[in-house]
């Protein structure tokens, strides 16, 4: 009975993997423009970034088990990661010029012209690859259900 229900949960995992992907990919993106949008009006909202940061890591390491899915899945998550490796480069030298008693506005506005064009791209491969996902698992709702049902209705049996 253990075996059962292990192979139906690991069944539930996989069968859970391009549906939770597919939300990573749509929600990412989401919630980059969000920030983007509040940052316009004003309004900052600290550590954003490192949690944007920490879903693309999952969404990354999630998506490199799907292999129905092209190439152009690791585009999105590694432009983000270059786009945070430039914000944080930037970040030094920003800070390095407010230490020898500038203002930081250049690096500032350098910051603005490198991470917020790699961040857009980001944001469109992101949606490709979401479209992607549900080209490639188009009944990916239905079978989550269904294995997590499964999984459950096992479970309870124990």
């Amino acid at each position: 009975m253990k075996e059962e229900l292990r192979n139906a949960k690991q069944e539930m995992k996989e069968k859970m993997r391009p549906y939770q992907i597919y939300g990573y990919y749509i929600s990412i993106p989401l919630i980059i423009i969000v920030v983007f949008v509040l940052s316009f009006l004003g309004i900052n909202i600290k550590s954003v970034g490192t949690i944007i940061l920490a879903f693309t890591i999952l969404a990354h390491v999630g998506v490199s088990k799907l292999n129905l899915v092209s190439k152009k899945k690791y585009i999105a998550p590694i432009l983000m990661y270059v786009a945070e490796i430039v914000g944080l480069i930037m970040g030094i030298v920003m800070i390095s010029e407010i230490a020898m008693g500038g203002t930081g506005d250049t690096s500032l506005i350098l910051i603005g012209l490198t991470v917020f064009p790699i961040e857009v791209i980001a944001i469109i491969f992101f949606f490709i690859t979401a479209n992607d996902i549900k080209k490639a698992y188009p009944a990916m709702k239905q079978e989550s259900k269904e294995a997590r049902e499964t999984y459950l209705a096992i479970k309870k049996g124990n």
